[in-house]
């Protein structure tokens, strides 16, 4: 065992300039990826993931020879004919911080970056299939667009990285509390992205929070009511919600670009502005199509469930509003890996981490993330007021802040891994 596996501090995150050249091979890296959630053979991650059994066994071997990796266990192979089947664990976890990114050739970023977000949406997969995914009721899940400038951008993708570098602490002090007074372990699954959008900043700037004060709930107001909260719990009332959230959009455009009824589409869109989460902008003479009037909508606020009303839904009204509120997270992802504005930028944020903490831990990592989602509005802002008095380009962004409960049989592994 290495040095850096036995110590009881938690391992770095950040890699040398010559492991990022080293691990810019997309299948190394989705290894190392894999391996910070569970042990696994070669064998194995070919039948779970993928790749060609040779080339994946090299690529393990590497790994261990870098020190990124150890053999756990060997034993018998499974496979008819196979002599011994290595079973290894990450040692240290890894990801590029924003330096190390640049040293990256542009040509390898976007492999890299489809590589972290397959991994990353497992993991998402993985805990909604075993029912874990909302099991924790101050879970963490949203996204947001808005428009930065340079200077902000900076703020916010340091403050990023901040948020990532303080993870191994936070679990490596949950880890002392969990063994000195036996508390609960929560397997945990934190992800974070920062990108530029595809979409333009016009059209961006025309979506919610910019649009004045609701009178619904108290002035500008974005916690929603238990009453509320259930009226929205509805799949495509929420769905519409967070589309409108990204840009302006009449209900024809909502169906061409998601689905659903005409008509019912259309009512989800006139009760969301009864009820003063929206409002018409525009009218279209003739349609989209030669029709009548097409109506354009924006939001007139955000709006988010706090953690006491977020407890008053049913637990498959829960599943229902993260279905939607990941649907959508999705889609703004695939449309920015379509549109190659992705790894536009140099110094874009995407990272996912398992984590083991306890109850203290997980509250505080919830708690900085809602902190950073509160930070989004004023740090757009400040953006703005400057873009006015400057030529610099504004950045249409897209942010995503994730903390969820991951299956037990993902804590086992780590458990394991911690122990070793």
């Amino acid at each position: 065992m290495t040095e850096t596996a036995a110590s009881s501090e938690p391992a770095a995150f950040g890699i040398s300039a010559t492991m990022a050249r080293a691990l810019t091979d997309t299948w190394r890296f989705r290894i190392l990826s894999e391996l910070s959630v569970r042990p696994m053979s070669p064998s194995q991650f070919v039948e779970d993931v993928g790749g060609e059994l040779t080339h994946v066994s090299r690529c393990f071997r590497q790994l261990a020879k870098w020190g990124y990796v150890e053999i756990l266990e060997e034993r018998p192979g499974r496979r008819r004919g196979a002599a011994i089947e290595h079973v290894y664990r990450a040692i240290q976890r890894a990801h590029f911080d924003t330096s190390m990114w640049k040293s990256v050739p542009h040509s390898n970023r976007q492999a890299l970056s489809i590589s972290v977000l397959e991994s990353y949406f497992e993991r998402i997969t993985e805990a909604i299939s075993a029912g874990t995914f909302d099991d924790e009721v101050d879970r963490h899940l949203s996204w947001d667009g808005v428009v930065l400038d340079r200077p902000a951008w900076a703020q916010l993708t340091k403050g990023l990285d901040e948020v990532l570098d303080r993870l191994p602490e936070l679990e490596f002090q949950a880890a002392e509390r969990i063994a000195a007074a036996g508390r609960e372990s929560i397997p945990t699954t934190v992800g974070l992205t920062a990108f530029r959008s595809p979409r333009s900043p016009g059209e961006m700037l025309g979506a919610p929070r910019r649009c004045g004060a609701s009178t619904l709930e108290g002035p500008s107001s974005s916690v929603l009511s238990p009453k509320m909260a259930r009226a929205l719990s509805n799949k495509w009332r929420s769905r519409i919600l967070m589309e409108l959230s990204a840009r302006p959009l009449s209900p024809s455009q909502f169906v061409e670009e998601v689905g659903g009824s005409m008509t019912h589409i259309s009512r989800c869109f006139r009760q969301l502005a009864d009820w003063g989460f929206a409002e018409v902008i525009e009218e279209r003479k003739g349609g989209r199509h030669g029709g009548g009037i097409e109506r354009i909508y924006r939001n007139t606020r955000r709006a988010h469930f706090d953690t006491p009303t977020w407890e008053t839904l049913p637990r498959f009204l829960r599943n229902e509003v993260s279905k939607s509120f990941l649907e959508s997270y999705f889609a703004r992802i695939s449309e920015a890996i379509d549109t190659g504005t992705l790894d536009a930028e140099s110094d874009r944020h995407l990272s996912w981490t398992p984590i083991v903490l306890d109850r203290t831990a997980w509250v505080e990592i919830t708690n900085i993330l809602d902190s950073v989602l509160a930070w989004l509005p004023p740090l757009e802002a400040e953006a703005i007021e400057r873009l006015t008095d400057t030529d610099n380009d504004p950045i249409p962004t897209t942010v995503g802040l994730t903390a969820f409960r991951s299956p037990a049989s993902t804590m086992s592994s780590k458990r394991d891994q911690q122990k070793g």
